[in-house]
């Protein structure tokens, strides 16, 4: 989706949440040390570039850069670099996870979207009247999955790990 979405899914998350976040986002030109700095000025959560070797931490925003993705290790994630397409949760556990496909998103990902719902992962398309680009979303929603603003999607988050927390 557009920086704006991102903006305002990252934005809506509390301080001191308790999972960390990945975001994947094409860019012509791959500027994501631009995309760091503009995400950083929308939240209050610490947002770096994924840089190889890194273990995922809560509480974290990390931008994905393309040839990244991550790989377990013992009870969390490292970022690794690779050459393989990288698939939507890049590694990461399903039942432990959240995706949310934004405005531009490639519908052709749908179907595993959906895989990664039916083993847990929570699953939503942004609003359809609020993409500029609807089509993953329309095809998310056509496959039994919903569609929600960015800031609400955030708080789904946060109430779905607060109770988890506890």
């Amino acid at each position: 989706g557009g920086p704006d979405a991102v903006r305002q899914l990252l934005g809506a998350l509390p301080e001191g949440f308790a999972r960390p976040v990945v975001v994947r986002q094409r860019l012509d030109g791959g500027r994501h040390d631009r995309l760091v700095q503009q995400m950083q000025r929308a939240t209050i959560l610490p947002v770096a570039l994924a840089e190889a070797g890194t273990t995922l931490q809560s509480g974290r925003i990390y931008i994905l850069p393309d040839g990244m993705t991550t790989t377990p290790q013992g009870e969390s994630a490292v970022f690794s670099a690779t050459d393989a397409p990288v698939p939507v949760l890049a590694g990461l556990a399903a039942s432990d996870s959240a995706i949310l496909l934004l405005s531009g998103s490639d519908p052709a990902v749908v179907p595993e979207v959906m895989g990664a719902a039916s083993q847990g992962a929570l699953v939503a398309g942004q609003a359809l009247e609020d993409c500029f680009d609807s089509a993953a979303s329309a095809a998310l929603v056509a496959a039994g999955g919903q569609a929600m603003a960015p800031a609400d999607f955030a708080q789904r988050l946060s109430t779905r790990w607060l109770s988890l927390s506890l």
